[in-house]
């Protein structure tokens, strides 16, 4: 026994005494001035007699049940209890042991975790991999593109990592690894998407019962990701630039193609590229009298994603027909972004992917060289920015523009438009 890190003791504290009349043996547990007690499911007598001496069915000095025959009262299962107290003893030297061996700072927690069993041998990796196999067999290519990365992340930082158990993976873990992304000049965003993929395991983890929730390093008083959030740049179009973008004569067809996929996004309320990557013709329905896109967005696919409804203008109809009698459709798909007929799966995503950075690739272009635009790198995401800063200066609420944007919460929606702001204090500055 390490008595300079555990002992067994007997708990005399009259509220943890049983019905019986017995008090429960503890495993105490010591490190850094702290200490932890885990209640052992076993118990033993201890009273004072008529001659005001102790009886004892625990030997507090040997740390075992009593087995000298002369005293009375001695338990009925001495024997297998401290059978099973050494055979304890010994397990707890080995995870000590173990923690020194892998020269790992443990704490009292992970003792526990590791003394209860309560995180299955399946390493964080394996149980990484499977969950990144499921994503890959349900077509959330996405979402394994960003479980992949983070693995590969985890693994530059840690070479130990194959062997790691879920009970090691702590705060101190975490903390590290953020060290260790500060070291290679991660930025803030950019250590919130690792350290945020490294947490949604973790849940699954626990919620599948693959780990215990004891050394879980998020939560409250825990690492906190909120922190490590920076504010981006969310640039949008004047009307003077929308404007001059609708009525350009472009001449060749990446750059009509470029302007008018932006314009759609615009019309339809900032839909984001995947979004209309996927839009076919039966997402076109007849609702209330009128002509609707009706779709769920893909960020927030589930049980739970609201269903977005778009009445389709006169602006909308236009570009759908533009696309329709100038660009090669296939596969019934209402937009020209998948060119390539039968592609599913993984292929279908990287090919949409591949197409997002050349619609980039053309917007950047078209902004600086057609339509020169100052001060602005014309980029995908203004599309949905202009969408909601136009909303915004018509006196439209946040409420309906969340609801329009297919934010799940309001708060969303403040953030993303309290980030457009400097617009108008700039206006206010002008006056001082």
């Amino acid at each position: 026994m390490d008595a300079s890190y555990y002992s067994f003791k007997i708990n005399l504290s009259e509220s943890h005494k049983k019905t019986d009349g017995s008090f429960p043996i503890m495993l105490v547990v010591r490190k850094d001035n702290k200490r932890k007690t885990i209640n052992l499911g076993i118990s033993a007598m201890m009273s004072i007699n008529k001659k005001n001496e102790i009886e004892s069915q625990w030997d507090e000095k040997a740390q075992r049940y009593e087995t000298d025959n002369r005293k009375k009262n001695l338990h009925p299962d001495r024997k297998k209890n401290n059978e099973w107290l050494n055979k304890l003893d010994v397990r707890c030297d080995d995870i000590i042991k173990d923690f020194e061996k892998n020269k790992t700072d443990w704490t009292l927690n992970q003792f526990e975790q590791s003394l209860l069993n309560k995180s299955k041998k399946t390493g964080i990796e394996v149980y990484f991999l499977q969950y990144i196999e499921k994503l890959d067999k349900t077509g959330k290519f996405g979402n394994k593109r960003c479980y992949v990365g983070t693995l590969d992340m985890i693994k530059k930082f840690d070479n130990k990592f194959g062997s790691k158990i879920f009970n090691e993976i702590d705060y101190k873990y975490v903390k590290k690894f953020d060290e260790y992304l500060d070291e290679r000049g991660q930025s803030g965003n950019t250590k919130k998407y690792y350290i945020k993929t490294l947490r949604a395991i973790l849940n699954k983890a626990i919620k599948d019962g693959e780990a215990s929730a004891i050394t879980y390093p998020f939560g409250k008083d825990g690492y906190s990701i909120a922190s490590l959030a920076q504010e981006t740049e969310k640039r949008y179009l004047s009307n003077e630039y929308l404007n001059r973008m609708k009525e350009a004569k472009l001449e060749t067809y990446p750059m009509n193609w470029s302007r008018n996929l932006f314009l759609f996004s615009y019309y339809t309320q900032g839909m984001s590229w995947v979004d209309m990557a996927g839009l076919k013709s039966k997402n076109i329905v007849m609702f209330e009298g009128g002509k609707y896109i009706v779709y769920r967005r893909q960020k927030t696919e589930g049980k739970n994603a609201k269903i977005i409804r778009i009445k389709i203008t006169e602006s909308i109809q236009n570009l759908l027909e533009w696309f329709k009698q100038s660009c090669k459709l296939i596969d019934d798909y209402l937009l020209p972004i998948v060119s390539m007929k039968g592609y599913e799966g993984q292929k279908l995503y990287e090919t949409i992917r591949h197409r997002y950075k050349k619609y980039n690739d053309y917007l950047k272009k078209l902004g600086t060289i057609e339509l020169k635009f100052e001060g602005v790198k014309l980029s995908s995401y203004m599309s949905r920015h202009s969408y909601a800063m136009r909303l915004k200066n018509s006196g439209i609420s946040e409420d309906v523009i969340s609801e329009a944007l297919g934010h799940k919460e309001l708060s969303t929606t403040k953030v993303y438009l309290d980030s457009f702001q400097n617009g108008e204090i700039d206006k206010a500055n002008e006056i001082l």
